[in-house]
């Protein structure tokens, strides 16, 4: 896994010293957020369902939740407003999931619709993966990017272009707006190419 550092002292090369570097961590903070950047980083999480309880707590390393999946089946992500009109009463059933919303709770929660009428068995994996032959009915996964420090290798590039761009862009005396829009579009090729 490549560190932080690699890519801001890759982005030095580049920029022939230019880069104003105490901008560095902030510039490489908000491009590791970026969607383009993230969805190398989605993994699956068990999560554990409570009895009786809508809330279901969320991984803490979570950036964007992709979905949910509850007893092999992919839960339907729905907005408060069409779950209250599905059923005013809908903190109160119980059954199978088939729902869950983003809206009622925090961003490292969820809340699912019907609560689950058993909790999560433990996970026991045998093969290191959540799905197929690990798969314990009653179980749920979260499938989601996961917010990271560090990044895979091949993506120190199309990063440290990302982060010119922003250095590029910004008002400075090395202010060079075609330079910072081809290191944009060359670290948007990159990705490109490798998805």
């Amino acid at each position: 896994m490549a560190t932080a550092a690699e890519v801001q002292n890759l982005c030095v090369l580049l920029s022939n010293g230019q880069m104003d570097q105490t901008l560095f961590n902030g510039f490489y903070a908000s491009t590791m957020t970026r969607r383009e950047i993230a969805r190398f980083h989605t993994t699956a999480t068990p999560i554990t369902l409570t009895a009786n309880q809508t809330t279901v707590n969320l991984p803490d390393d979570l950036l964007n939740l992709l979905t949910l999946i509850y007893d092999d089946t992919v839960l339907s992500d729905l907005e408060l407003r069409e779950l209250e009109s599905l059923n005013p009463g809908w903190r109160n059933t119980v059954g199978s999931p088939i729902a869950f919303t983003r809206q009622a709770e925090t961003v490292k929660s969820v809340e699912v619709w019907p609560a689950p009428f058993e909790t999560s068995p433990p996970i026991i994996p045998v093969h290191g993966l959540p799905t197929g032959e690990d798969y314990a009915p009653g179980n749920g996964i979260a499938i989601y990017e996961e917010q990271r420090a560090d990044l895979l290798d091949y993506l120190v590039l199309p990063v440290a272009l990302l982060v010119l761009w922003r250095e590029y862009v910004r008002e400075s005396p090395h202010t060079d707006v075609a330079c910072a829009m081809l290191c944009f579009q060359l670290a948007g090729m990159l990705l490109e190419m490798l998805s």
